[in-house]
């Protein structure tokens, strides 16, 4: 008897048509599963053609950029970031287009090209657009936490090394069991239910990984941008603060709308698992909340880009110390008896013209110098004060 259990793992075969059996291949759609259906291909095609068009914008931005900025927009991180989100989503709704192919056809076939291809951009996409979430979440965590900002090379070399990575997640499976990997699974093709620790580890695990680490990471970030804002009383808040209050409620939109959107479709795989019963119409909504996510993220870097962009680049203009070479101060102002020392971290230099750079990256800068700002204020206000007090003491003197 052999020691290895491979063997009791059912084996999907080819039956006389040339497809498997149910239920790794569906001959018909049964009942209203068809109906189900069309919501998933539709809000895939809505999704496909939203980040495509997105894709295809930000792409000619990059390359004709001399057209519109002074500075190359790629070295803007963040602005990378959401663009590689955006392809992420896109190979998802590439996915759930094929829904189109399994209606027409009435049916799921396993072992097709077609089977095989949406079972491919069901791994790539959604792991890859849950890795990007939590990518961009860490890395604003770093810029305005850390008050730092990752070396351009380096940061390319990681966005390289993310893709590798996610190929590396999906390659696993296909090797290992190359002709019966990617299956009908009821609605459409994925991971053969055989494998189901391929399923967890490949992706539900970076999935799930992905939504808490986001939630806690932009909950932390949100939490110390008010506690910072409340620390300047608010009769002394500026419009520098009021800023950063509407860019820290437009951080936490992304994972919160990708938590609602991708959550319900793999808490429903794990339902099946511990034994419930849950409907094919319950993972078709799932999968349609899923595929809307790159039209939804479309919208929002559309909305939120250039609130963020505005608001921060016209704080960041109005804190400049000058137009060639601004310095940002990045420490408490401490004010003495006599005088007041200002103490300068890091120079952060930036051209004079459109800047596309201005990001989150910057947020930090402000909430650092929105106290420094008041207290600047406030000295002028002294000084101008106690000029004011001496004019009209060397006034009178001159009177008498």
């Amino acid at each position: 008897m052999p020691s290895s259990t491979s063997s009791l793992v059912p084996q999907a075969t080819r039956g006389p048509n040339g497809y498997f059996p149910s239920p790794y291949s569906v001959d018909t759609l049964q009942g209203d599963l068809r109906t189900t259906l069309l919501p998933v291909a539709i809000m895939a095609l809505v999704s496909f053609l939203s980040t495509l068009g997105l894709t295809c914008f930000i792409t000619y931005r990059l390359v004709s950029w001399r057209k519109y900025y002074r500075t190359y927009p790629g070295y803007n991180q963040y602005l990378l970031l959401i663009f590689n989100l955006i392809l992420a989503d896109c190979q998802q709704s590439i996915a759930f287009l094929i829904s189109f192919h399994w209606i027409a056809k009435n049916g799921i076939l396993a072992p097709t090209a077609a089977c095989f291809i949406q079972g491919w951009f069901v791994q790539v996409g959604d792991v890859s657009s849950g890795i990007w979430v939590l990518s961009i979440a860490i890395h604003t965590w770093y810029a305005v936490v850390r008050g730092r900002k990752v070396e351009y090379v380096r940061f390319c070399c990681c966005l390289v090394g993310v893709w590798v990575f996610t190929m590396l997640l999906a390659v696993i499976g296909p090797i290992a069991h190359p002709k019966n990997y990617f299956v009908s699974t009821g609605a459409w093709c994925w991971i053969n239910q055989d494998y189901k620790s391929y399923r967890l580890g490949l992706l539900y695990f970076w999935i799930f990984l992905s939504q808490f680490g986001s939630v806690v990471i932009y909950t932390s970030i949100f939490c110390l941008l008010r506690h910072r804002i409340k620390q300047v009383p608010p009769a002394s808040r500026s419009a520098s603060s009021e800023k950063i209050s509407r860019a820290a409620r437009l951080m936490v939109i992304y994972p919160i709308a990708y938590v609602a959107l991708s959550l319900p479709l793999p808490a429903g795989r794990l339902a099946v698992w511990s034994g419930a019963k849950v409907s094919l119409t319950f993972h078709c909504i799932g999968a349609t909340l899923m595929t809307s996510c790159g039209f939804i993220d479309t919208i929002l870097y559309t909305l939120t880009r250039r609130v963020l962009i505005r608001e921060i680049g016209d704080v960041s203009t109005s804190l400049s110390f000058s137009l060639a070479d601004r310095t940002v101060a990045t420490r408490t102002v401490l004010s003495g008896g006599d005088g007041v020392v200002i103490a300068l971290g890091k120079r952060s230099k930036k051209k004079q013209g459109t800047n596309p750079s201005d990001s989150t990256e910057d947020i930090w800068d402000i909430v650092k110098t929105a106290s420094f700002e008041v207290r600047s204020d406030t000295l002028h206000e002294q000084r101008a004060s106690a000029s004011s007090v001496e004019e009209d003491s060397i006034a009178g003197s001159i009177s008498l």
